[in-house]
């Protein structure tokens, strides 16, 4: 998966080749991998960011069985922003889940892939001031991600009901298709002073009917930010999710560190992003690491 992702970015970069020159102005804002579309900041101009990420969980009883999920995944996100506006897709195209359960001697395994669900969003900041920002937004999922096979195999064959399976992948940008369509209004704020933000959101996601693998989710999140200087600018922040079930509302809730590194070039300018995950809750992956190589063009 992440030799798909380098071809990806290297055809993306060999295009942006070809563009004429464009105005580099002042370094792009430290800018969330998982909630890229809840921040309060702004990139002004196109942005194009191919990602990929890896995620596992693990799981042991007191007899010694153990139960290894693990997921990687492919997206690639758009975006387009000026002044307090900002408009974007992002599609995971790519996803591939794999459960492998030990039972004393006795070993099952179940897998299945295919895309996630292609969400589109849209939000404004009209507050800003010298030191707070806030605005709304809202993101609208529709169901490219098939429920029928596929990734749900492994999912029910050998872990029905169990909110890890479904949520192993803990970064939220490559989520899993849950077959319905949804969409998440959320609100957002931001502190800043200096080199240094602060910033958090919160909404919630509602489906057009429940199922065992489309669910409604409270999401709520937020992180420090911190430009080192015009090239490099590092991220810690924790993300979550209430996942709404019957019976029980498990948490899932990742801390999930990172670095911007900017490459200004001849017309355009490149990001990379690697970021890791940590799980805190227990219905949470144990850890994850992802990453991308964005591209950033301003008119």
């Amino acid at each position: 998966m992440l030799r798909r992702g380098l071809v990806v970015a290297s055809c993306l970069g060999l295009v942006l080749s070809a563009f004429p020159a464009w105005s580099q102005e002042k370094a792009p804002p430290t800018r969330s991998l998982d909630r890229f579309e809840a921040d309060t900041a702004v990139t002004e101009g196109f942005w194009i960011e191919p990602l990929a990420t890896f995620a596992q969980d693990v799981v042991k009883d007191n007899l010694g069985n153990k139960t290894t999920t693990s997921a990687d995944t492919g997206g690639l996100r758009l975006s387009y922003g000026m002044d307090l506006l900002e408009a974007g897709l992002i599609f995971p195209f790519w996803r591939h889940l794999e459960v492998e359960q030990r039972v004393g001697g006795n070993v099952r395994t179940a897998g299945g892939e295919g895309p996630g669900d292609l969400r589109a969003f849209v939000k404004a900041v009209p507050l800003r001031s010298e030191y707070f920002d806030a605005g709304a937004g809202v993101t609208v999922g529709f169901p490219t991600g098939s429920t029928e096979g596929g990734l749900t195999t492994a999912e029910t064959t050998l872990l029905p009901g169990n909110v890890k399976a479904l949520s192993v992948l803990p970064m939220n940008a490559l989520q899993p298709g849950t077959g319905k369509f949804n969409f998440t209004p959320y609100g957002m704020v931001g502190l800043h002073y200096g080199p240094f933000e602060v910033r958090a959101h919160g909404g919630y996601t509602f489906v057009a009917s429940h199922t065992s693998s489309s669910r409604e989710v409270t999401v709520y999140g937020g992180g420090i930010y911190y430009r080192w200087t015009d090239q490099v600018g590092f991220r810690s922040e924790i993300n979550g999710g209430t996942v709404h079930t019957v019976g029980d509302n498990p948490d899932v809730l990742a801390w999930q560190p990172g670095i911007d590194v900017r490459l200004p070039q001849n017309g355009y300018e490149i990001v990379l992003r690697p970021t890791g995950s940590f799980g805190i809750t227990d219905e949470t992956a144990d850890w994850g690491i992802g990453g991308s190589i964005s591209f950033l063009l301003r008119p």
